[in-house]
């Protein structure tokens, strides 16, 4: 079932790739003191140059700042268009616009007086704070991350960079910009002059930075920093452990309890926990401790009414299989039947179900089950087969999206197409000049994160095409020893195998026959009930 790549890959996306859940900051969260309002005399005058403008993420930085095209030949170009003169208490009104609960109303202005203030200015960094917040709850995430990511590169003024970092912080757990606030951000932060809740994220965060471009001691020098009390000493730890994991060949005991350890951290997300309980599993059944491996299973916490993940029930299956629970694997696999998995990539459930009916000597059903991998990704395995472009096979870019760094890019680039859409609301209220910046953003940044996923899909779909073809190839060696036992003859005297006796039904359990429908909170019960077929043969 699962080799050590895969079990490599499957924690990757939890350990390495995944940024941990944070909760988001209020707007007015913290105690630092808010910026007083500015006296109008205060107001300088209008810069020369576009200096407020936030630029886009990380690569395209220097393209976001609204440069003119090329012009066409013969055609002069046209000169950028002067800044506008703001009066000092735009600033002013702008504050209260925002407090008053009102961000559409203070976001023009407040980009406004940025575009026509120079950067050395007291309240500078709090115009960029209040307009991130503003876009932010606007629904413009990474619209308001792109200039929260600025205040932090810039450092202007000390008691806004703990403001943004708190919301930054607060955005990580959802799609984000990984370059730009994992790594340009809490990765790159001098760690002396944080409060100690975010000097422990960015602590974490430069450590799993170090973790993958394998630098482990580097990582270890960041982690031993983290308070043990943490949910990122938790999480630190569960990194480590992962990247220990892909350099032995055999884990010791000892990896597997740290592993089981942490799957009972209530500092550690409900995810994180179950990725853990998962880790023990599988290295429990590379050991051949299939017992261990089933407890590990039932680790796994799911709300309540969730039809559970394909990829647990289908691994559950092929331990129950190995001890020899060949009905209980088999109801396993109805469970994969079920509308909710129809469109999962699992053709390792075709083979097994072969296997299944080949051990219990139903030879032509097993035949049916193994041409069914075949028939039903015979579209996928042609387009390997004629070395066509997989990442436009449908089947392959499902099973690609569903998992890793592939699935939250994926995930990135929607978010930037519902902002993106979202932002023509605001078209009217923002004004021409910040509608005009932010469209730009969005588009560059858009451009960044399609070019990020498409690289990613790449790999990821070759990963896939693999898993099929070494499903496909053990299905044709299963149809060919299948193909012989049809054709055995039977030995004088040989004897039907006897029949298992089932277990009964304790006083609280119920039995329905199966009539083809499924229920949530039946999925994880089905059983099958068949008898064996197989001669067993008389000395």
């Amino acid at each position: 079932m699962t080799s050590r790549p895969l079990i490599v890959a499957a924690l990757a996306s939890a350990a390495l790739l995944v940024s941990p859940t944070a909760a988001l900051a209020a707007p007015d969260a913290g105690t630092l003191p808010m910026p007083p309002p500015p006296a109008a005399a205060a107001a300088k005058a209008p810069a020369a140059t576009d200096a407020g403008t936030a630029g886009p993420t990380d690569a395209s930085a220097a393209a976001g700042s609204g440069a003119p095209a090329p012009a066409k030949a013969g055609v002069a170009e046209a000169p950028p268009p002067p800044p506008q003169k703001v009066p000092p208490e735009t600033f002013d009104r702008a504050l209260k616009a925002y407090f008053a609960g009102n961000p559409r109303k203070a976001a023009g202005p407040l980009y406004a007086w940025l575009q026509a203030t120079p950067r050395t200015d007291d309240n500078y960094a709090w115009g960029q704070y209040f307009l991130a917040r503003s876009l932010i709850d606007l629904g413009l995430t990474h619209a308001g991350a792109t200039y929260l990511a600025r205040i932090a590169r810039e450092r202007s003024n000390p008691n806004v960079l703990p403001r943004a970092l708190d919301a930054l912080k607060g955005l990580t757990d959802r799609p984000h910009d990984e370059v730009m606030i994992d790594e340009q951000v809490f990765g790159a932060l001098d760690l002396g002059f944080l409060p100690d809740e975010t000097g422990a994220y960015a602590h974490y965060q430069q450590g799993m930075v170090d973790l993958r471009v394998g630098n482990e001691r580097w990582a270890n020098t960041h982690f031993s920093k983290l308070p043990e009390t943490s949910a990122e000493a938790s999480r630190a730890k569960f990194a480590l452990l992962v990247t220990r994991l892909k350099q032995v060949k055999d884990p010791p005991e000892e990896m597997v309890k740290d592993f089981l350890g942490l799957s009972e951290d209530e500092k550690l997300t409900r995810e994180a926990r179950n990725e853990a309980a998962l880790a023990v599993a599988r290295l429990r059944y590379e050991k051949k401790d299939f017992p261990g491996a089933l407890e590990a299973y039932g680790k796994v916490k799911l709300p309540e009414l969730d039809p559970g993940r394909a990829s647990l029930y289908l691994e559950e299956a092929w331990t129950r299989y190995k001890l020899g629970e060949l009905r209980t694997a088999l109801g396993i696999l109805t469970t994969l039947d079920a509308p909710s998995f129809r469109d999962e990539f699992m053709p390792d459930k075709y083979l097994l179900r072969a296997l299944i009916f080949r051990d219990l000597c139903h030879y032509l059903p097993a035949k049916r089950a193994a041409k069914e991998l075949t028939r039903r990704y015979a579209d996928s395995l042609e387009s390997v087969r004629n070395r066509e472009d997989l990442s436009q096979d449908a089947r392959l870019r499902r099973a690609a999206n569903a998992h890793g760094g592939t699935q939250r890019a994926a995930k990135f680039v929607a978010v930037l197409e519902l902002e993106g859409e979202r932002l023509g609301r605001y078209a009217g209220s923002f004004g021409e000049r910040l509608f005009g910046h932010l469209t730009r953003l969005y588009d560059l940044s858009h451009a960044e994160a399609v070019r990020v996923y498409d690289a990613r899909l790449q790999d990821a779909v070759r990963e896939e095409a693999d898993t099929l073809l070494r499903a496909a190839e053990q299905v044709r060696l299963m149809e060919y020893e299948v193909g012989l036992k049809l054709y055995e003859r039977v030995k004088k005297g040989a004897q039907v195998v006897a029949a298992q006796e089932e277990e009964l039904l304790s006083p609280a359990q119920v039995a329905f026959k199966f009539d083809n429908e499924y229920w949530n909170d039946e999925l994880k019960s089905y059983r099958v009930r068949i008898e064996s077929r197989c001669i067993e043969e008389t000395p």
